[in-house]
């Protein structure tokens, strides 16, 4: 802008004479443009940190198993379900340290404390490299948990809550659908590098992509909104609206919200999402097993399931955005009963399968996108990071000790159709439960009491 201006003023000088745009009003205006220019909100900058967690290590950790547990078992000589404990160990880690992440991520230099638990994940990765042993696996999945406890589904929404007080689930679902599609680029990668360089190889080569990616935004870039000495964006836009409408924003303690029954509505009803979401990642054993399907099919309604997912994060968070919670409790529910009921009709029409898959996706994201922002809408901000970590506890550990049960349905029946409806049933309940629960809120809201 400035050397633009020169240019003008210097042409004018020359050609002794004044283009209309350069009148004594018009260099008044440019100079008053140039003065009054301003930078994007660091909000942003934020984003763009998360966004590269995501592509570098969120997608990486996703995919430390897939692809290796052939390679590996067959070097190794262990099974396969010896080997696929490292991510039970990983999911267990995680759990246990979601309420002392919260505290450390709040009281700390928040950009430190990512970085170095990328750190320790990176390491954990890599150590995959060196190991002669399958036990030996478990070590590096607990580091990688505690990690993760610090960079992933607690950390990166606490983080976009602290700076965006507008447009939160359009952000956190931009960042969600980044790691869909992260998490399908390295399950491609992944299996080139092992065939090209080994599984061996293959771990230190992801390990030093999630170093270069992600860590140097995490120590340089991510910042609370107190260490940079500004508002969140959209602060004051929010707070104008709760004085106009002449509503209370809830900042309920955790003591406050363990006693009382809203708290355990949007529990519940998060943990439903929970127990639901394994039940997609049965789909390419379905293609497989019960459509007899080949393996690369099977993979195909896998990655179909994906890509729904990466669509419907961005379009989640903003359908939340513009119409509220309960649109996006609703959207889950209708593209879930849709979904799981092609699916049930593809049994006997196996063309159906790739359609259903991405609308199942389209309702996959409701346990990583909707279930943060129906607690931050329902129990408010204050007190966000403390209570959405012991609810992620929980929902962690009925995640994980439900997903082999599902299995069950084929083993008793044959048939995943058990599967598919009880996951339609479970999103409807939750929709009902999640509405209520914000029905609950407004009435609190209003009138100030919290019992």
């Amino acid at each position: 802008m400035r050397n633009l201006l020169y240019h003008d003023l210097h042409y004018n000088v020359k050609s002794k004479h004044l283009p209309s745009c350069c009148s004594k009003i018009g260099i008044k205006e440019r100079v008053k443009s140039v003065l009054n220019y301003k930078k994007p909100h660091y909000a942003w900058t934020i984003l763009a940190s998360c966004i590269l967690l995501k592509i570098g290590l969120g997608g990486v950790v996703m995919c430390i198993a897939g692809n290796f547990v052939t390679p590996v078992v067959r070097e190794l000589g262990s099974s396969v379900s010896e080997f696929t404990t490292l991510v039970s160990v990983k999911a267990a880690a995680m759990a246990l340290m979601f309420t002392a992440a919260a505290k450390i991520l709040a009281s700390r230099k928040i950009g430190y404390v990512m970085g170095i638990a990328a750190l320790a994940q990176i390491l954990g990765i890599a150590l995959m490299a060196t190991y002669n042993s399958v036990y030996m696996f478990y070590f590096s999945g607990a580091l990688i948990g505690i990690g993760a406890a610090f960079t992933g589904y607690v950390a990166v929404p606490v983080l976009i809550n602290m700076w965006f007080k507008e447009k939160t689930g359009t952000v956190l679902g931009i960042v969600m659908a980044v790691e869909k599609v992260a998490v399908i680029m390295y399950t491609m990668l992944s299996a080139q590098f092992i065939v090209k360089f080994g599984w061996r190889k293959s771990y230190v080569i992801l390990a030093l992509i999630s170093l270069l990616v992600s860590v140097p935004a995490l120590f340089l870039l991510v910042k609370t909104p107190e260490e940079k000495g500004i508002e969140p964006y959209g602060a004051e836009n929010t707070a104008d609206n709760l004085e106009e409408n002449k509503i209370k924003e809830p900042g309920f303690t955790r003591k406050e919200a363990l006693r009382m029954p809203l708290f355990y509505l949007v529990w519940f009803t998060c943990m439903l999402y929970s127990v639901a979401c394994g039940v997609q990642q049965y789909i390419a054993n379905f293609s497989t097993m019960e459509m007899q399907q080949t393996i690369t099919f099977g993979s195909t309604a896998a990655m179909a399931v994906s890509l729904g997912c990466a669509v419907s994060s961005t379009v989640l968070g903003y359908i939340n955005d513009k119409f509220g919670v309960k649109a996006g409790l609703a959207w889950g529910a209708f593209f879930y009963a849709v979904g799981y009921g092609l699916m049930i009709m593809s049994i006997d029409n196996p063309e159906l399968i790739i359609v259903a898959s991405v609308l199942v996706g389209f309702g996959g994201v409701m346990y990583s996108v909707q279930s943060p922002l129906l607690v931050r809408s329902v129990l408010g901000d204050k007190n966000y990071s403390s209570i959405w970590a012991l609810m992620m506890v929980g929902n962690s550990l009925i995640g994980a000790f439900s997903f082999s049960p599902i299995g069950l349905f084929y083993d008793i029946s044959g048939s995943y159709k058990g599967a598919f409806i009880m996951a339609i049933a479970l999103h409807i309940i939750a929709f009902l439960i999640g509405s209520k629960s914000v029905n609950m809120s407004i009435k609190i809201r209003q009138t100030g009491k919290i019992k």
